[in-house]
């Protein structure tokens, strides 16, 4: 449901072209997901302070595995499972986000408010994991 591209990166860059791409694809999987994590607990916390339900979906959210689309490697913020009265989390969280076509669920857009708000916190935890990584590697 969010989406970051993130600019101002060309340190890093240089820094994972002396690595080589083997490499560097990893350490940009190791660095990925503590951002992803910053988000989903936003994501989490939000729900939780936002949403009145019995706290199946918030208790839901978790990280797809990554994956490599076209040289982008990607994660996401997923729900998973069925609330106790066997209804998706997924769907839950897109009513929540969204709203009803009728009108009896109105959008609450708590997702892509939390989402957006966390996105420096993740864009710093993605830095801090990166110069970890590549200081070890570079002293190597």
């Amino acid at each position: 449901m969010a989406s970051f591209k993130f600019e101002g990166l060309d340190d890093y860059i240089k820094k994972l072209q002396i690595i080589g791409p083997k490499g560097s694809r990893g350490i940009l999987k190791f660095a990925l997901y503590p951002g992803a994590a910053v988000v989903a607990d936003a994501v989490r916390s939000a729900i939780e302070s936002q949403a009145t339900d019995s706290g199946d979906l918030a208790s839901s959210i978790g990280l797809a595995p990554m994956r490599d689309d076209g040289g982008y490697i990607n994660t996401r913020v997923l729900f998973a499972g069925y609330d106790r009265k066997g209804v998706p989390n997924a769907i839950k969280a897109a009513v929540l986000e969204s709203g009803t076509s009728d009108g009896s669920h109105p959008a609450r857009h708590i997702i892509s408010r939390a989402s957006r708000a966390a996105e420096s916190a993740a864009e710093a935890a993605i830095e801090a994991a990166l110069d970890e990584k590549i200081g070890q590697i570079m002293e190597d």
